[in-house]
This record gives structure tokens, C-alpha cells and sequence, in this order.
């Protein structure tokens, strides 16, 4: 164990609340040196302040391995306080509880810089899916995963990020956060039968279905493939769907899936995840 000197201790607590990928992992590498010592300072910082810098000091506690992810998790669920790339990791170290995240999220900002440097200014929001669909699809070779569907592993963001094969919905979230890095909006949508993306800024919205390769589609295309699949289409069917109910969405999966593999334990860890998410949703829409 190194001790943290206190002019150390004011130049962490000054870079603490940076969220810069770089800065945070040059924090994360000198935490992980000083072993111990980082953790009680983190865990000190965390008792004084459960919001603010707090919250940042339990993004490194957990980078560390010194929380319990399951708990952990639960109280992400509790905080109302949801974020994508930040849950979907966080739902993955309830079963990988060390399971680092800086590779993941290098490879998001990699592929991002692709797409970026493949822009050209003025490229329409069809054009720039298109660049997208090249560098997903193509570059890094991701694809639908369609004959070992319902593995759990095809639920794990960072999983996926590494086999490059994915099921509909963490496929479209990868798509979602690499272009979110690029600025470019999109909205998840969950469609019944296959979660997919949406691009509300234009007049007309079109669609984007990352399980097919980036396939663009109009609303009567989608109503098309409802149809076929015996779903009556419904206009609440095209709405985005919020962070919180794509996050529970995933946990319904992993719990037909840890069923399908036998696994009573973690499907009903997950099964209790979603009757989390249920519990908060109602409380927070009877207070509203």
C-alpha cells in the first residue's frame, strides 16, 4: 500500500469530477497503484458526500472492485439518475463484478473517429448512417448474431464490443453511443419484435436496423415487418424509448436467457432487477 501524500490528495480531489476519458484513466491507473490507500480516500469522499463528488469517487470504487456490483446496481436502479453506456456497463459487472471497461470504451471512441474522419461536411443524416453502417459493419465486422441467439453473453455490452456479434438491442446500443460520440442524434426505439434506431430530424423519420447491417427503413417498411410477424402496428410503437425501460428491457432478456441455459440463479437476479426498475417507475409516476 502506497499512502496518498496530501498534495496528491488535493490534485485527485481537483481531476475527480473530470470526466475525460483520458483524465480519468490516468486517475484510474495512479488509484490502482496506491491499492488501499486510494480506496479509503475514495470511500472517505463517498461518506461525506453521497451526490456531487461522491458520485465520481463511486464510478473509481467500482473501476476498482471495491463495491459490490449487485448492490451497486440496485441503487443506480433507485436513482432515477440514468445513463447508457454507464448502465449497460454497470449491469455487466453484476456477473463480471472485475471486468475492466477503459478497452470498451477506447473502442467506442476508436470507431468514432472513423466515422469522423470519414465525414465530410454537409452530409445528410441518411449519408452519415451510411458512414456508420461502413465503419460498424464493415471495418469492425459486426454483426446479428443468429445461431447462438439467445446466449447471454449476446446481452453484455462489453461482450459483444470484444466477439463483435450482438443481438438486436446491444447491437443498436454500440450504434447509439458511437454516434452520439460523432454528435449525431439518434433515438433508440423498441419495436415488440426487434429493438432498432430512429432519426426524428428530419421531416420524414427513417429507421436504422443494426441487427441487419444498418439497414435504413421508412415507417411503412417497419409496419411491414410487424405485420409480418403478427404484431397490429401502433403509433406508441414509434416513440423513442427511454434509458431506463431499454436498460429493464435487457434485463427481461437476460432472464429468458439465463433460463433457456439453466441458470435459475442469475435469471433470477435479473428477474429482480426488472421488478426493481417496475417498483421505481410506479412510485416516480404517482409522485409526478
Amino acid at each position: 500500500m502506497i499512502p496518498i501524500k496530501p498534495a496528491r490528495e488535493k490534485a485527485f480531489v481537483k481531476l475527480l469530477d473530470d470526466e475525460g476519458h483520458d483524465i480519468r484513466r490516468g486517475l484510474l491507473k495512479a488509484f490502482r497503484e496506491h491499492g488501499d490507500s486510494a480506496t479509503e480516500f475514495l470511500t472517505d469522499i463517498v461518506e461525506k458526500d453521497r451526490n456531487g463528488l461522491g458520485q465520481h469517487a463511486r464510478f473509481f470504487l467500482r473501476e476498482l472492485g471495491a463495491i459490490n456490483t449487485v448492490s451497486d446496481f440496485r441503487e443506480f436502479i433507485e436513482s432515477l439518475n440514468y445513463e447508457l453506456e454507464t448502465g449497460f456497463l454497470m449491469l455487466e459487472r453484476t456477473i463480471y463484478a472485475n471486468r475492466e471497461v477503459e478497452d470498451y470504451q477506447l473502442l467506442l471512441d476508436e470507431m468514432a473517429n472513423r466515422v469522423k474522419e470519414l465525414l465530410v461536411e454537409g452530409t445528410s443524416r441518411i449519408e452519415t448512417c451510411k458512414v456508420i453502417n461502413r465503419v460498424l459493419f464493415h471495418d469492425f465486422e459486426f454483426r446479428g448474431e443468429k445461431e447462438d441467439f439467445y446466449n447471454p453473453e449476446n446481452s453484455m455490452l462489453g461482450t459483444v464490443l470484444e466477439r463483435r456479434r450482438g443481438i438486436p438491442l446491444t447491437l443498436s446500443v454500440i450504434y447509439l453511443l458511437v454516434a452520439d460520440r460523432c454528435g449525431f442524434q439518434l433515438e433508440p426505439v423498441g419495436f415488440p419484435v426487434r429493438f432498432m434506431l430512429g432519426c426524428f430530424e428530419e421531416e420524414v423519420p427513417f429507421f436504422i436496423d443494426p441487427f441487419a447491417g444498418g439497414t435504413i427503413l421508412s415507417r411503412g417498411d417497419i409496419e411491414a415487418f410487424l405485420w409480418e410477424h403478427s404484431v397490429t402496428p401502433m403509433d406508441a410503437f414509434f416513440q423513442p424509448t427511454p434509458v431506463g425501460e431499454i436498460l429493464c428491457r435487457s434485463c427481461r432478456n437476460l432472464v429468458h436467457q439465463y433460463q433457456l441455459a439453466g441458470d435459475s440463479e442469475l435469471s433470477d437476479r435479473f428477474a429482480s432487477f426488472v421488478d426493481e426498475f417496475e417498483r421505481v417507475y410506479r412510485e416516480h409516476s404517482t409522485l409526478e
